[in-house]
């Protein structure tokens, strides 16, 4: 058993994704999602060998030259050969836009604009179908998963760049790829009972952005929101599990519009983040724990782990058989097995003697993991994933140790559209009352006889001025008044929503 693979049974059984690597991008849910919803994929070969020009190394591919294609396929490709290079380049660039195309085809997946365009890559670690278990039945049109269907269909090209690749693109029999097992493991793991909540919101919130994509016609507009949402709510998922599933006790995200990096906002919004890991990952630590106890492998062929004793002549060398998660994946070396050794010394400090010995090897083996396991883990997954969907700023990842909550316009539009329907308007108290319920976010302006944002915060040590709150309430206004959704009215009241549109 390798030390990445500890939280595999947990993932599966509990959460429905895993986090398992910190590469995992949004064209890669968008690839998992719309595979999932049309339960089918096609041959793109064709697609691939023209935007993907390079093999490993970056060097240039002779098999997919001009010269080599025109011989290959003379019935798609045009004699001359003038504006090839100019148009591969184009093509490349916007279905390559996240950089998660490689020289082999099953582990790309392009920034699709059609069905026809869906790969076999599952980088997307699961996130595809738990998107797409949250969205509805695709046969229920008035679902955001119907949504999806409708503007990944692949029918028609319905947009320029699906129309400028459409002869590269496949219209014979399709694969099936409807999930299977991995579906089936998602579908049980939102059925747990400590999921209930967090679907029930979800499922809301989808309804609701699904009457806007109702009303539109940009089918683009409709996969990037759709993206958008599937990944805001795999955080959300993680905000909630860390407390147990339910949400009016869930750690609070901090959302940011005002102050500069080190106002006491923005430190506050990353404090928030940083809480909601932490207590993420001892809930992981927990439902790992229930494992242990019963006494059984967690994976086939390893050996049970010690659930009945906290003698360290039992416990290190159950610790030395865990596999490190670098190179060869051999048994940790002396230097390695130290430091295990005393994430098991502080979780028994910790914890203290009250415990079950399972809970102690189990927040060892969570802080031992998380170390060990630097390509993946729910932190380095969660943070770099809404990084670069825009909910986590500096946006694209950036360079900055702490993140905090500052979501960019686009998901910003798709919040809102998330907690207000089409064509209506609501109260300003309303939107943040919703943002909360459904995705755990707090602006600092809500406060009235049954709920105090800045008393809220400061019960899990994230006090905050109310200055500076009212302050960070009043630019997420204004954000929204720029963006056409919200509108102030006499009497210092606000209405968000498209319906003054």
């Amino acid at each position: 058993m390798k030390i990445g693979e500890i939280l595999n049974p947990v993932y599966d059984a509990d959460v429905g994704w895993r986090p398992a690597s910190g590469n995992t991008k949004p064209a890669h849910v968008a690839n998992g999602l719309v595979r999932a919803i049309q339960g089918a994929r096609y041959d793109t070969q064709r697609l691939h060998e023209f935007v993907v020009w390079w093999k490993r190394g970056k060097k240039p591919n002779e098999e997919r030259s001009i010269e080599a294609l025109l011989e290959a396929h003379p019935h798609i490709y045009p004699s001359s050969t003038k504006d090839f290079d100019r148009a591969r380049r184009y093509a490349t660039g916007l279905l390559g836009g996240d950089s998660a195309l490689f020289p082999t085809m099953d582990n790309s997946s392009f920034s699709l604009t059609s069905g026809l365009m869906v790969t076999r890559d599952h980088n997307d670690r699961q996130l595809g179908l738990f998107a797409a278990a949250l969205m509805g039945d695709p046969g229920d049109h008035e679902t955001l998963a119907a949504a999806v269907r409708d503007a990944s269909s692949p029918d028609a090209p319905r947009d320029p760049l699906t129309a400028l690749v459409w002869p590269l693109l496949d219209d014979g029999p399709p694969t099936d790829a409807s999930g299977g097992k991995p579906a089936e493991r998602v579908k049980k793991a939102l059925g747990r009972r400590h999921n209930a909540q967090f679907v029930s919101a979800m499922s809301e919130a989808a309804r609701c952005l699904a009457t806007h994509e109702r009303a539109q016609g940009n089918q683009m507009r409709t996969l990037q929101r759709a993206v958008q949402f599937a990944c805001v709510a795999t955080i959300t998922h993680a905000q909630a599990l860390a407390a147990g599933g339910a949400l009016s006790e869930r750690p609070p995200a901090l959302m940011t519009l005002a102050g500069h990096r080190r106002s006491e906002v923005a430190v506050a919004s990353e404090r928030s983040l940083d809480l909601i890991f932490r207590r993420f990952e001892g809930w992981l630590a927990g439902r790992l724990a229930a494992r242990i106890k019963k006494g059984k492998p967690l994976i086939e062929g390893a050996e049970a782990l010690p659930f009945d004793t906290t003698d360290l002549r039992t416990i290190r060398p159950a610790l030395a058989k865990i596999a490190a998660a670098k190179g060869a994946h051999e048994e940790p070396d002396e230097a390695l097995l130290r430091e295990r050794t005393y994430y098991y010394k502080s979780a028994r400090q910790l914890l203290g003697e009250d415990v079950e010995p399972a809970e102690i090897l189990a927040r060892a083996l969570v802080d031992a993991y998380a170390r060990e396991f630097a390509s993946g883990g729910p932190r380095r997954f969660l943070k770099i994933l809404g990084c670069r969907v825009g909910l986590l700023y500096p946006h694209f990842a950036g360079r900055a140790k702490d993140k905090r909550y500052r979501p960019s316009v686009p998901v910003l539009d798709m919040l809102v559209r998330a907690c207000v329907p089409a064509g209506e308007t609501v109260p300003l108290s309303t939107l943040l009352e919703r943002l909360w319920d459904r995705f755990g976010l707090i602006v600092g302006g809500r406060r009235d006889d049954t709920w105090d944002d800045a008393a809220f915060l400061a019960h899990h040590d994230l006090p905050v001025d109310m200055p500076e709150l009212l302050e960070n309430a009043e630019r997420f206004v204004d954000e929204l008044a720029a963006m056409g959704l919200a509108r102030r009215y006499a009497d210092d009241v606000t209405f968000v929503g498209d319906g003054h549109e």
